[in-house]
């Protein structure tokens, strides 16, 4: 299934999808970056929010997605 992006970053979800989802007018979706793909869910799912608490929170302290992942290869390399 294709869709296009329009001026404004809107897309159009196919009606066959809206219907089986009950999305409606106003209906509320969480979008999340997975990978290369984007995942569309009617809510926010408990996995955003706390993504987005931890985020808020490295955010605070400096850490960086670089500096997590620098520590966790220093780890995996730890015997």
């Amino acid at each position: 299934m294709i869709t296009r992006v329009r001026d404004k970053g809107q897309i159009t979800l196919p009606s066959h999808l809206r219907n089986a989802l009950k999305i409606k007018k106003d209906s509320v979706l969480s979008v999340a970056k997975v990978g290369n793909a984007i995942l569309l869910t009617l809510k926010p799912s408990k996995f955003e929010e706390v993504a987005n608490t931890f985020s808020k929170e490295a955010k605070k302290k400096g850490i960086t997605l670089e500096s997590l992942l620098k520590d966790l290869k220093r780890i995996r390399h730890v015997k």
